[in-house]
């Protein structure tokens, strides 16, 4: 979103809330998730009105994941303050570009009341919204009554300051396949991601591919990759891989 006075990006904002709101919130409870994260949800989806905390060092790959399921299945996303996320990671996770809008981090330049407003704002129009937290305990109390009254999901990405979240996933560093004895090219990652929480009796755990070998999430107990011998000049390099445009 480009830049501009407060009052104009509400104006925009408002008008968006009309055209999806009445829309999204009449389907049910639950956005669906891709299948290979549902064991990490009680109710094998994201409950609207719960906040979702993803957490390590593939925080922001792992949300990405996590709302694809709800954007591909046509829930509108709103994605606050994460000026590295690239369209092209978006893409290959499986969301819907043209039922996402994202807000430059600049906007946090308007000070933190007009910054609460605007997240207000998202919530009132939008199924998902992707944010990075940094607001005082108060407006954070204030954000999470709203989203519960709203039916939206909020998902944090990194420490979730003073969000109370209903269920936290946490991602350890993945490791990577598909190299060689100095060739071949990076073809998926294995991930770990752990899930606790209010709403869960304990810990659940899960082994995902993330990215897979076709650029999205999937299960580890897909049947195995056979990697295809190659030669020194088809190697590429971590930057131009397909298939790991996903942020860290």
């Amino acid at each position: 979103m480009e830049r501009g006075s407060l009052h104009e990006r509400r104006e925009r904002l408002s008008k968006l809330v009309p055209k999806i709101g009445p829309v999204t919130f009449a389907r049910e409870r639950v956005l669906p998730v891709d299948p290979a994260l549902e064991p990490l949800f009680p109710e094998a989806g994201l409950m609207r009105g719960s906040v979702i905390g993803c957490q390590g060092p593939t925080a922001m790959s792992a949300a990405l994941a996590l709302v694809a399921g709800p954007s591909a299945a046509g829930s509108w996303l709103a994605i606050l303050g994460v000026p590295s996320l690239g369209l092209r990671a978006a893409s290959e996770v499986g969301i819907a570009l043209e039922r996402m809008v994202m807000v430059a981090d600049q906007a946090r330049d308007l000070g933190e009341e007009p910054w609460a407003n605007v997240i207000s704002a998202l919530i009132d129009g939008f199924d998902v919204i992707v944010l990075r937290a940094d607001v005082r305990g108060g407006i954070a109390r204030r954000l999470q009554s709203r989203l519960q009254n709203r039916g939206a999901v909020l998902v944090l990405v990194g420490d979730p300051g003073p969000f109370s979240c209903d269920v936290v996933i946490s991602c350890r560093q993945g490791e990577w396949e598909g190299l060689g004895h100095g060739s071949g090219r990076l073809v998926r990652r294995r991930l770990t991601l752990s899930a606790s929480g209010r709403r869960l009796p304990g810990e659940r755990r899960i082994d995902v591919w993330l990215p897979g070998a076709n650029g999205r999430i999937e299960p580890v107990t897909a049947p195995p990759f056979i990697s295809q011998p190659v030669t020194p000049t088809t190697a590429t390099t971590p930057e131009t891989a397909p298939g790991i445009a996903l942020a860290g």
